[in-house]
Protein backbone atom coordinates (compact mmCIF):
# COMPACT_ATOMS: atom_id res chain seq x y z
CA UNK A 1 0.00 0.00 0.00
CA UNK A 2 1.72 3.07 -1.03
CA UNK A 3 1.69 6.23 1.52
CA UNK A 4 -1.03 8.64 0.10
CA UNK A 5 -3.50 4.99 0.26
CA UNK A 6 -2.60 4.27 3.57
CA UNK A 7 -2.77 8.03 4.72
CA UNK A 8 -6.54 7.94 3.10
CA UNK A 9 -7.31 4.69 5.12
CA UNK A 10 -5.86 6.32 8.75
CA UNK A 11 -7.90 9.65 7.92
CA UNK A 12 -11.06 7.56 7.05
CA UNK A 13 -10.62 5.15 10.08
CA UNK A 14 -9.94 8.44 12.12
CA UNK A 15 -12.41 9.59 14.98
CA UNK A 16 -12.57 13.76 15.89
CA UNK A 17 -10.33 14.21 18.33
CA UNK A 18 -7.66 12.27 16.17
CA UNK A 19 -8.75 14.04 13.33
CA UNK A 20 -8.11 16.98 15.19
CA UNK A 21 -4.62 15.81 16.27
CA UNK A 22 -3.57 14.89 12.61
CA UNK A 23 -4.72 18.59 11.27
CA UNK A 24 -2.51 20.05 14.16
CA UNK A 25 0.45 17.69 12.76
CA UNK A 26 -0.13 18.77 9.18
CA UNK A 27 -0.36 22.70 10.26
CA UNK A 28 3.01 22.36 12.29
CA UNK A 29 4.70 20.25 9.38
CA UNK A 30 3.97 22.83 6.75
CA UNK A 31 5.03 25.75 9.23
CA UNK A 32 8.58 24.18 9.36
CA UNK A 33 8.91 23.36 5.85
CA UNK A 34 7.88 27.25 5.56
CA UNK A 35 10.21 28.40 7.41
CA UNK A 36 12.94 26.17 5.79
CA UNK A 37 11.75 27.76 2.66
CA UNK A 38 11.79 31.15 4.03
CA UNK A 39 15.60 30.22 4.96
CA UNK A 40 16.64 29.18 1.58
CA UNK A 41 14.80 31.83 -0.11
CA UNK A 42 12.54 29.86 -1.94
CA UNK A 43 9.46 32.00 -2.25
CA UNK A 44 7.35 29.79 -4.35
CA UNK A 45 7.62 27.65 -1.30
CA UNK A 46 7.50 29.56 1.58
CA UNK A 47 3.76 30.19 -0.01
CA UNK A 48 2.47 27.14 -0.95
CA UNK A 49 3.59 25.71 2.68
CA UNK A 50 1.97 28.41 4.09
CA UNK A 51 -1.09 28.50 2.54
CA UNK A 52 -1.43 24.73 3.12
CA UNK A 53 -1.48 25.78 6.71
CA UNK A 54 -3.99 28.55 6.70
CA UNK A 55 -6.14 26.47 4.70
CA UNK A 56 -6.09 23.88 7.79
CA UNK A 57 -6.24 26.45 10.28
CA UNK A 58 -9.38 27.85 7.99
CA UNK A 59 -11.44 24.45 8.33
CA UNK A 60 -10.69 24.28 11.92
CA UNK A 61 -12.22 27.74 12.35
CA UNK A 62 -14.90 26.99 10.09
CA UNK A 63 -15.89 23.75 12.29
CA UNK A 64 -16.06 25.48 15.49
CA UNK A 65 -19.67 25.39 16.97
CA UNK A 66 -20.46 28.53 18.85
CA UNK A 67 -23.49 27.72 20.58
CA UNK A 68 -22.78 24.33 21.99
CA UNK A 69 -18.69 25.01 22.60
CA UNK A 70 -19.30 28.21 24.08
CA UNK A 71 -16.52 29.95 25.52
CA UNK A 72 -13.80 27.09 24.43
CA UNK A 73 -15.43 27.96 21.01
CA UNK A 74 -15.14 31.71 20.96
CA UNK A 75 -11.05 30.83 22.45
CA UNK A 76 -9.78 28.64 19.93
CA UNK A 77 -11.71 31.25 16.96
CA UNK A 78 -9.64 34.23 18.53
CA UNK A 79 -6.11 31.89 18.60
CA UNK A 80 -6.78 30.31 15.08
CA UNK A 81 -7.80 34.00 13.83
CA UNK A 82 -4.25 34.85 15.88
CA UNK A 83 -2.25 32.31 13.99
CA UNK A 84 -3.63 33.31 10.53
CA UNK A 85 -2.93 36.38 10.80
CA UNK A 86 0.86 35.87 11.87
CA UNK A 87 1.35 33.52 8.79
CA UNK A 88 0.07 36.20 6.68
CA UNK A 89 2.44 38.05 7.83
CA UNK A 90 5.14 35.54 7.52
CA UNK A 91 4.17 34.84 4.33
CA UNK A 92 4.23 38.44 3.44
CA UNK A 93 7.62 39.65 5.08
CA UNK A 94 8.84 36.42 4.13
CA UNK A 95 9.88 36.52 8.17
CA UNK A 96 9.98 33.00 9.64
CA UNK A 97 10.31 34.39 13.39
CA UNK A 98 6.19 35.16 12.82
CA UNK A 99 5.56 31.14 12.08
CA UNK A 100 7.27 30.35 16.20
CA UNK A 101 4.69 31.61 18.26
CA UNK A 102 1.91 29.80 15.81
CA UNK A 103 4.10 26.90 16.64
CA UNK A 104 4.01 26.97 19.95
CA UNK A 105 -0.63 27.68 19.99
CA UNK A 106 -0.88 24.91 17.67
CA UNK A 107 1.81 22.68 19.49
CA UNK A 108 -0.21 23.30 22.84
CA UNK A 109 -3.57 23.38 21.49
CA UNK A 110 -1.82 19.81 20.02
CA UNK A 111 -1.00 18.25 23.48
CA UNK A 112 -4.73 19.66 25.07
CA UNK A 113 -6.36 16.81 22.47
CA UNK A 114 -3.53 14.23 23.19
CA UNK A 115 -4.27 14.72 26.79
CA UNK A 116 -7.87 14.00 26.33
CA UNK A 117 -7.21 11.05 23.91
CA UNK A 118 -5.03 9.64 26.83
CA UNK A 119 -7.48 9.96 29.91
CA UNK A 120 -10.33 8.62 27.37
CA UNK A 121 -8.17 5.31 26.93
CA UNK A 122 -7.43 5.76 30.63
CA UNK A 123 -11.13 5.18 31.93
CA UNK A 124 -11.72 2.64 28.48
CA UNK A 125 -9.18 0.46 30.12
CA UNK A 126 -10.27 0.97 34.12
CA UNK A 127 -14.19 0.70 33.17
CA UNK A 128 -15.80 -2.39 34.38
CA UNK A 129 -16.59 -4.72 31.26
CA UNK A 130 -19.80 -6.67 31.89
CA UNK A 131 -19.82 -10.50 30.79
CA UNK A 132 -22.74 -12.37 29.69
CA UNK A 133 -22.77 -15.79 29.42
CA UNK A 134 -25.46 -18.23 27.30
CA UNK A 135 -27.11 -20.85 28.92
Amino acid sequence: MSVAKYQRVQVMTADKVSLIIMLYDGILRFNKLAETAILSGDIAARGGYINRSLAIIGELATCLDGDEGGEIASNLARLYEFCTVALTEANLGNDASKIEPVNRIIAELKAGWEGLTAEKQRQDRTEPRSISCGA
